[in-house]
């Protein structure tokens, strides 16, 4: 019931999630709602952001709402910032992990952050989820336009996520002659590859690889090269 209130506030909803409703909610409501759900998603109990994820229909709502033109910007970071939290804990063989993805290539027009390339990393991350992943419906469009971003002022690290994202997909055999025959995804790489070959293009690149060590710039640039050499191989 509490789920379903904090939905309706950040997203007024009579069935459809019509986003025309918005203007009718206090924006201070809809800021508090928004934040009580990003609360909520930080639990340190990961049964409680399961549980929160299997809620009917909550993933779709936070990607709905970043996509809304009416809602606050305030409220659209903190319906990022969920995502990418649930994107840190959700993983296959999970009931809701089919609904994040969908959210997720809902959500991937949000560039105002680095929440949504976040959370595709973080699921990519995982060896479980990658083939789902790649056969997922429009994923991997909206990863590409994630790693192809020219907007914002995180465009940088945005992109970066993204493709890194790809790359750890790569990592699965099975998954490479899908990635190699998707356009967006190997311009992404192309261009990525180019990048990193030019002094100082990537100087923010530094991630977390999976055993959350720091993965230098130029140990993350050969893999984005070593990535686009098999991809282009699976061809």
């Amino acid at each position: 019931v509490i789920l379903e209130v904090l939905m309706h506030c950040v997203y007024p909803d009579d069935g459809n999630l019509p986003g025309s409703k918005i203007n009718e909610t206090n924006d201070d409501v809809s800021v508090n709602a928004a934040e009580a759900l990003f609360n909520i998603s930080c639990s340190s109990i990961e049964e409680t952001t399961d549980r929160m994820a299997q809620h009917p229909r909550l993933l779709e709502t936070l990607a709905l709402t970043l996509r809304s033109p009416v809602a606050s910007r305030e409220v659209k970071l903190y319906c990022a910032a969920t995502l990418r939290r649930i994107g840190e804990i959700i993983h296959a063989p999970k009931r809701s992990q089919l609904e994040l993805l969908s959210a997720l290539v809902k959500a991937a027009s949000w560039t105002r952050t680095t929440c949504i390339a976040e959370a595709f990393l973080s699921q990519s991350k995982i060896a479980t989820n990658r083939p789902i992943m790649v056969e997922h419906h429009g994923l991997l469009t909206a990863l590409s336009k994630q790693a192809l971003t020219m907007d914002g002022v995180d465009s940088d690290k945005i992109r970066i996520a993204a493709v890194s994202a790809i790359e750890h997909l790569s990592r699965e055999i099975q998954a490479r002659r899908i990635l190699s025959q998707h356009e967006g995804i190997m311009l992404a790489m192309t261009r990525a590859s180019y990048l990193s070959g030019k002094t100082g293009s990537n100087r923010s690149l530094v991630t977390e690889d999976d055993d959350s060590s720091v993965t230098t710039t130029t140990t993350v640039n050969k893999r984005i090269q070593m990535a686009l050499k098999q991809l282009v191989g699976a061809m």
